[in-house]
């Protein structure tokens, strides 16, 4: 009982992620130009390419500025308004530390409601994020369907016995 509500309970919350992070991306970035601009100046900008300790590619521009906003001082090291990103452009984040170099006097937009919030840009949505996490919402859902109709249980148990019939091993006397 308790694994089939974790079973359904798990994509539900991918789900629910997914959609959460996305529509706050397209919130912010409707309302991005309209956000105040600033002069900041760049005060750190470097690419990141490396492996993390898991041995995953990490790939970012890690890029930090400051700004006076309504005569107070902040530092912002999020550069990009970013959307949901499964995959990570490695061009367009090696670019960003080409276009924005430590010195450069820049425009930045700052968050009306939040002013520790600015932003240099918006990114583009990642194609490829595009297309897979609709996709993985979409086998999201199917799972849920399936585990509703009992499906799962079945190809769990047939999968189970491919596998003892696949590693048979016969006493020998």
């Amino acid at each position: 009982m308790i694994l089939k509500l974790f079973s359904v309970l798990i994509p539900m919350f991918l789900i629910a992620t997914g959609f959460l992070q996305t529509f706050i991306y397209l919130k912010l970035k409707k309302t991005f130009n309209n956000w105040p601009n600033v002069t900041a100046r760049i005060t750190y900008s470097r690419f990141l390419n490396q492996l993390d300790v898991d041995g995953r590619k990490m790939v970012e521009a890690i890029i930090a500025f400051e700004y006076t906003f309504r005569g107070k001082s902040y530092r912002s090291e999020t550069p990009v308004l970013r959307g949901y990103d499964l995959f990570p452009d490695f061009d367009y984040e090696k670019n960003l530390t080409k276009k924005y170099q430590v010195g450069d006097l820049v425009n930045a937009r700052v968050h009306p409601k939040v002013n520790s919030v600015a932003y240099l840009e918006v990114a583009p949505l990642s194609r490829l994020s595009t297309v897979l996490v609709p996709l993985m919402i979409f086998l999201s859902i199917g799972f849920i369907v399936a585990l509703k109709l009992g499906y799962i249980s079945e190809v769990y148990e047939y999968l189970r016995l491919q596998f003892e019939l696949a590693t048979y091993q016969p006493d020998r006397i």
